[in-house]
């Protein structure tokens, strides 16, 4: 398979009263394809060397048992977090707008469970 860059994402956890980081992760990108699409929206690109990329109304889904999909909050804990995630932070994928890449969400970590609400767009 083809790797097309280290880190598609960055996922950062802060503290609420802080906003210092207390744990991280990140993304690695192994293939950019259109996995799934809006309805009567065509897929355009597959995982092949010439035909990487992301389609308007197109998304690239990663199941949630694959490798660099979380954060390790072994150490972390309890407490209220913001969780900040970072698209294609250092703009390696061509994009006609890199100022909607940032979301933000509320988290709530009881040491049993994680509840994220509030999740938002952060444009930049």
């Amino acid at each position: 398979h083809y790797h097309s860059m280290e880190a598609f994402s960055n996922y950062d956890l802060l503290d609420v009263s802080t906003g210092q980081k207390v744990a991280e992760g990140h993304k690695a990108s192994f293939c950019l394809e259109d996995t799934s699409c809006d309805p009567g929206v065509r897929r355009r690109f597959a995982c092949t060397a010439h035909t990487q990329g992301l389609g308007p109304g197109c998304y690239d889904t990663y199941h949630a048992n694959i490798d660099c999909q979380w954060i390790d909050i072994t150490d972390v804990p309890p407490g209220n977090y913001i969780l900040k995630v970072t698209v294609n932070p250092s703009q390696l994928v061509q994009e006609s707008d890199f100022s909607n890449n940032g979301v933000r969400c509320d988290i709530r970590y009881t040491g049993s469970y994680v509840q994220a609400r509030n999740c938002r767009i952060v444009v930049s």
